[in-house]
């Protein structure tokens, strides 16, 4: 079971190898390469015909590549409830709960969204690995994208060096954020570092790295706002520092709230209000644009219904 890549040659490519167009159109790597090569009869192949990647191409020529699964080594099975928001050959995205960490780690080896994955695969006959298009921190919900193979996350961030790198994806959240706005939109351009003698915790420092961070009021609540915010960079708790810094933390956040948070006061969020409500990709083989959205989980919607 496998991945069909074509490709057909234009006049430019009249003169190259195979291997520059698997490698420089597919991102493939080497390993890819020698896996279809010698595990399959016609892994590559050009017009229908197997060739070696040292072949040169013609205008016309169609190249076919047959990307194999790898089964998941490095993530258990673990049978888990999953949400999927959208699936294709090359991607999965899933509507993450908070309080699930994504990857098995120290404490968590087999109660992570990848254990729950690996086991989906599993019971579909379907080996990938587990890898992550992006990133949530474990209290974020919302979507996450995973990609089937490692040439599919390459090409998803942006990594492919023709016409086949997609636009960039785009993804935006909805936070719950303490205060009144006077505007209804903003940016927040402050640099982020990691504060001295923490682990976790980071702040806004001149010598940290380049963040910037949009917002839009889309609803005022009395003393506090839903908000729709997009990311220039990707620091880690970026929303949740920068919205601090300007004086509106996100409601229910346990490191940048403070001590006058009113849904932790009434017991009400256990977690910052933060949830990634959408992402807006190219699907890296055939250029389809793609928008996924999770709905706004029941944490938040009650949220808004006690304190509003």
């Amino acid at each position: 079971m496998g991945r069909i890549l074509k490709y057909q040659a234009t006049a430019s490519d009249t003169g190259r190898a195979v291997r520059e167009i698997l490698r420089d159109e597919f991102c493939l790597v080497a390993h890819d390469i020698a896996r279809a090569k010698y595990r399959t009869e016609k892994g590559i192949t050009v017009n229908g015909v197997s060739v070696k990647t040292d072949r040169v191409l013609r205008e016309g020529d169609v190249v076919e590549f047959l990307l194999l699964g790898e089964p998941s080594l490095r993530t258990v099975p673990v049978r888990g409830e999953i949400r999927i928001l959208y699936e294709d050959e090359d991607l999965i995205c899933l509507d993450k709960p908070a309080g699930l960490v994504v990857h098995p780690s120290h404490g968590h080896f087999a109660d992570s969204l990848g254990n729950y994955l690996a086991s989906y695969f599993e019971e579909k006959g379907e080996p990938h690995e587990i890898r992550t298009v992006g990133r949530l921190d474990k209290d974020t919900s919302g979507v996450i994208c995973f990609g089937k193979s490692r040439t599919a996350c390459a090409l998803m961030m942006g990594q492919g060096t023709s016409s086949y790198r997609p636009a960039p994806s785009r993804k935006q959240y909805l936070a719950l954020s303490r205060g009144r706005f006077p505007q209804t939109c903003g940016t927040v351009d402050a640099p982020i570092s990691r504060e001295y003698e923490e682990k976790i915790r980071r702040v806004v420092r001149s010598d940290g790295a380049p963040a910037r961070t949009h917002y839009r009021v889309l609803k005022q609540y009395g003393d506090f706002a839903l908000l729709l915010l997009e990311l220039e960079t990707g620091r880690t708790h970026q929303i949740r520092v920068h919205m601090a810094h300007i004086g509106h933390p996100l409601l229910g956040d346990p490191i940048y709230g403070g001590e006058t948070d009113p849904a932790a006061e009434r017991g009400l969020l256990q977690r910052a209000a933060l949830h990634a409500w959408r992402l807006t990709f190219e699907q890296p083989f055939d250029r389809r644009l793609i928008t996924v959205t999770a709905p706004l989980p029941a944490d938040m919607r009650d949220i808004i219904k006690k304190l509003k």
